[in-house]
């Protein structure tokens, strides 16, 4: 599959997001994150968290002509696409809201419960990259580099 230069929508920007690469006070810790594009041309952004011993997996991508789908369109979409494969497809836990990214584009944010210490929801997903504690890029669409790993 070819990556195309000039994509026909917009990439996920999540430049201004804030990294925590130890737990905040909410007790959340960033743990890694995916990119890719989808079969359509559509870039995605995955970002894997947890808090309170739950895991959770994030997917942002354009809205761009698929603005009135359903969480449940959306959740067959994850796994048609190769993303997530839920172990009990009659128990998806899949929420989707619609945010805006950095760069003021429409986006949909998918979120997505991996499993707790003791159930995981999923028989398989998109594999997770760590982010850097050393300042290397956390990002390989993004057109702005995501530099809040840095700080330390």
């Amino acid at each position: 599959m070819a990556i195309v230069l000039q994509p026909k929508y917009p990439v996920p920007d999540r430049s201004e997001q804030k990294l925590r690469l130890s737990r905040d006070e909410d007790g959340v810790i960033d743990i890694g994150w995916c990119e890719g594009v989808f079969f359509d041309g559509r870039s995605f952004r995955a970002e894997m968290w947890a808090q309170d011993q739950i895991s959770m997996l994030t997917i942002f991508f354009s809205r761009a002509g698929i603005d009135d789908i359903d969480a449940e369109a959306i959740g067959r979409v994850m796994e048609s696409e190769g993303l997530v494969k839920f172990r009990d497809p009659s128990a998806k836990r899949c929420h989707c809201v619609k945010v805006d990214d950095a760069a003021g584009n429409p986006m949909w944010s998918v979120n997505i419960a991996i499993g707790t210490d003791d159930e995981s929801y999923l028989e398989s997903a998109v594999p997770i990259f760590p982010y850097s504690r050393r300042g290397e890029p956390n990002s390989m669409l993004n057109p702005v580099p995501i530099k809040a790993a840095q700080q330390e």
